[in-house]
């Protein structure tokens, strides 16, 4: 009869001991890698604060009155999911696409800028130092972690996409179709605010008196006037100070897409009516406004790669704003390319709930030393 090999128990005892030996002992400084690129723990964990704080904000969105240390985000839920699995996905994401970029990187052969790797070290060394990056270094982020995904990465980010776009690209886009959607999609604007209102000796809201409101009316009858005639922005804003007697005028002026902007939706509607190079006055609910329209296509004309006359257009905020939508399906497909490898001791180890829990307790501690 053959015999069956039988393991004895205490062979089984100590090759159980082995195991939990190894896993004890189990490397947990990465999380996630390729064959060119590594990210590390303290890498995860960014993600996974990161995440986080977008998790935060996504539940304040619709619970204003949620606190991280007086709530428990674990039984929250993000976009119809578990916050917990939210972030944890978000932080996988995050994590994955720096991989990506680093991967594209090599194969577009752009380098990591060493120079300006090592001054943003020095310079957030003095923060670590300082303690000004203490939450990171309790999370268990170190400095060049941290150089790393908040540096270099965005840097890489941003030649990828440059290259992607760019001239020679694969997806470039040329310098009249920039233009054209600039032409078509943004506005140059300028107004002057001045509020009817003021603040009586009891602090409430009463009309300003009747001189001050035919001086406001009336000036900025003037200035749009003059506006229309031809004059510079600038020239309205020296009459301005001098008729007001102060150093500062309330004044907005940009170059933008105007739903994505700040301006109140009933000037946003004044200002579309409005044709290039003219000027009107308008009083919306307490507030009296100068508003003019610039031309965009002027400023198309002079679109560059860099900034000028206090504009922060560029044909690079623009291609931007024509493509990142893009950009991001890009990486997406190329992010389910990827090969790499993942750490479950690390993921074991530095779990999200570990970094919420490290996070709330801080906030906990603050709040506490506050009172």
């Amino acid at each position: 009869m053959k015999i069956k090999n039988v393991i004895k128990p205490v062979a089984l005892l100590g090759a159980a001991a082995m195991l939990v030996s190894a896993s004890g002992c189990a490397d947990t400084s990465w999380s996630y890698k390729t064959d060119n690129k590594t990210l590390t723990n303290g890498g995860w964990i960014y993600y996974t604060f990161d995440a986080m704080n977008e998790g935060v904000s996504k539940i304040q969105a619709d619970d204003e009155n949620f606190e991280l240390s007086k709530s428990d985000i674990t039984s929250k839920k993000i976009e119809d999911k578990n916050a917990v699995d939210w972030i944890n996905e978000e932080a996988k994401e995050h994590s994955l696409d720096f991989l990506t970029i680093f991967k594209l990187a090599k194969d577009f052969d752009i380098k990591v800028d060493e120079e300006n790797r090592k001054a943003m070290k020095n310079t957030y060394k003095s923060y670590f130092d300082s303690g000004y990056m203490d939450t990171y270094k309790k999370l268990g982020v170190g400095l060049d972690t941290f150089v790393d995904v908040f540096v270099v990465y965005p840097d890489l980010e941003e030649k990828v996409f440059k290259h992607v776009y760019g001239t020679d690209g694969s997806k470039a886009v040329k310098d009249e179709d920039i233009k054209k959607y600039f032409e078509d999609n943004y506005t140059s604007y300028y107004y002057i605010s001045y509020s009817l209102k003021t603040k009586d000796d009891d602090g409430n809201d009463v009309d300003i008196d009747s001189d001050t409101r035919d001086k406001v009316t009336g000036n900025f009858a003037d200035y749009a006037t003059r506006l229309n005639k031809g004059e510079s922005i600038d020239d309205i804003e020296t009459s301005y100070k001098a008729d007001f007697e102060v150093e500062t005028v309330p004044s907005t002026k940009a170059t933008a897409v105007l739903e994505d902007s700040s301006v109140p939706e009933e000037v946003q509607k004044v200002i579309k009516d409005l044709g290039d190079k003219k000027a009107t006055v308008k009083t919306i609910d307490d507030t009296h406004y100068l508003i003019y329209k610039g031309s965009i296509s002027d400023e198309a004309k002079t679109l560059s790669d860099e900034a000028s006359d206090g504009s922060t257009v560029t044909k690079s905020t623009v291609l931007h704003k024509m493509k990142d939508d893009d950009f991001k399906t890009y990486l997406e497909e190329e992010r389910k390319k990827l090969k790499y490898e993942k750490n479950d001791a690390c993921f074991s180890k530095y779990t999200v709930n570990r970094t919420i829990q490290i996070i709330t307790d801080e906030e906990k501690k603050s709040e506490e030393s506050s009172k």
